[in-house]
Formats: structure tokens, sequence, C-alpha cells
């Protein structure tokens, strides 16, 4: 499983933070402390129903495991939850929800940001690797995904539906390269058409100029290959960025964030994560969901 270090759709931000633990000591106010989080938390504790819970509070509960809990306000940093490196740091950032005290924070995001944090740091950091078996599943959400996204707008619910298998391995491409560190060679294609059955061999001339790993590239192929004629990486930004947020602009290019989106959408009532995105493939949803429970 590969990791990406910054991300080109959310303005070049990086994955994972490295911040001194002197720095971060500095940055947390004494109305986000740890201690105040898990306070804050136990007051939500009989509402809260998803099987993560257990563990959660399990780690809000340990005088160790809760001071990996860094509540802060990064000024120039986009995403809301990050990994410090540095000292193993589950990074929430106030920033993007507009509040300075975790007190002003909806519960229900508070909570869904430790989630994220936590199942993110075990992803970056390796303590919970994805077997290359659940290609396939992500193949299959993320074709749905594309296909219900810009179908209509580049006729793929329509008279050119014929490039859904096409485009499904064009998918398995990137997916394979990005996430799982393949390089784009025939082994990739071959393992791709195994996934997403596709005769490629007329469009090798193209699909040999192409970095499966970079999303600019994946968006190329979907332009040149005439799935999506026309296609660019400013509009295949601005497109999903007006229907989600920076966090799946950011799980699009990164396994790891991707994975830590899917399994926080799952939780009421939160605004990182839409809860809509199971309805993209529900099916191939809840298997990514059931596949991340072992993680707690």
């Amino acid at each position: 499983m590969f990791v990406k270090k910054s991300f080109r759709l959310v303005g070049g931000a990086p994955n994972s933070l490295n911040i001194s633990s002197k720095a971060i000591k500095d940055l947390i106010q004494e109305e986000n402390t740890p201690k105040n989080i898990h306070s804050f938390l136990e007051l939500k504790k009989n509402s809260i129903k998803h099987f993560t819970k257990d563990r959660i509070y399990n780690l809000l509960s340990s005088s160790k495991e809760v001071n990996l809990i860094q509540a802060i306000t990064i000024e120039e940093y986009p995403l809301s939850v990050s990994y410090n490196e540095t000292n193993e740091g589950l990074i929430i950032n106030l920033k993007p929800f507009n509040v300075k005290e975790i007190s002003n924070l909806n519960p229900n995001d508070l909570y869904a940001a430790i989630v994220y944090a936590f199942s993110l740091s075990k992803l970056l950091t390796g303590k919970f690797v994805i077997q290359e078996v659940y290609a396939k599943v992500i193949v299959n959400y993320l074709l749905s995904f594309y296909v219900q996204v810009f179908g209509k707008a580049y006729g793929l619910v329509g008279i050119y539906s014929k490039n859904i298998p096409k485009l499904k391995f064009i998918v398995a491409c990137y997916v394979l390269s990005s996430y799982f560190g393949y390089e784009t060679d025939s082994t990739l294609f071959k393992k791709a058409a195994a996934l997403a059955p596709y005769d490629y061999k007329d469009d090798l001339e193209i699909l040999n100029t192409i970095n499966f790993y970079q999303i600019g590239q994946f968006v190329k192929a979907i332009s040149d290959l005439k799935v999506m004629p026309g296609l660019n990486l400013t509009k295949f930004t601005s497109t999903l960025f007006r229907y989600f947020n920076v966090h799946v602009l950011a799980g699009v290019e990164d396994f790891s964030r991707f994975l830590a989106v899917i399994l926080t959408s799952s939780i009421s009532g939160n605004s990182i994560a839409p809860k809509y995105l199971y309805k993209y493939n529900d099916v191939e949803f809840m298997k990514m969901i059931e596949m991340l429970r072992r993680m707690f």
C-alpha cells in the first residue's frame, strides 16, 4: 500500500505533518487539552452508536493514548485531520472547523475527527495493512463513483455507456499503481484487465505514455482514451469539489485517506465525510466497512 506525500488536488498540502513536540505543546490551548477532549466526549458517550466506540473510548480513557490527540490551529493547512510523524500525534486542525475551542465543535465532528485520525495513523504507518485482494472492491466502488459523478456530462449513462468497461480498466490501472504501487508496464495492464476485463491492445500507444501513479495522469488517460474527452485536472477537481470536500479530494489521491473518509462517512452527523458516500455503491461500501472493522 503506497502513501502519497502531498496532494495535488488540495493545493500541495502534505499528507502527514512534522511538527516538533515543543511546538505542539505551545499550540495546544488550555481549553483544548486531551483531558478536556475526554470530558467533552464523555457527555456524548451514550448517544454514539458505532462499531468504533469501544476502541475510541478506551483511547480517551488511557492516560497515555489520550495525549496523542492534539487539537490545534494550523492556519495554512486545509485539512481538518492529519497525523504528526514527529510524536505520533493524532492531529485535529480546528481552523477548517472555524472554531478555536473544542467546546464549540459539534461533538459528532470531534468524535469523527478522532476516528479519522486514529485510522489514518494506522494506515499511514503500516500498522494496518490492506491486502491487494481488496483492489477489486475499490475498483468497483470508484467506477460507480465516477460514472455517477461525471456520467451525465460525458454521456456514460446514455449513448456512450459502451465506454464504461474502458473506464473501469483505467480506474483499475490507477488503483493498482497509485494505491498498491505497481509501475506502469505490461504487468500493470494485465492485472488491471483481470480486475476489469477489457481488450486494451489497441490503446497501448497511449497507455504506455501514462504514469498511473499520478492523479493528473489518470485524468489525462480518461480524456486521451476518449472516455471523457476534454476532461482536465481543473475540471476534474472543480467537479469533485462541487459535490464533496477536501477530504474526498485527498482520498482520490491517497489510499489511506480514501479509506479514512469511507470509514468516517459511516458515522452519523459529522461534516468531515459525506454520509451519502455509501450511495455510490452500497455493496462495495459495506465490504470496505467490514474490512475496516478489524482495525478496532
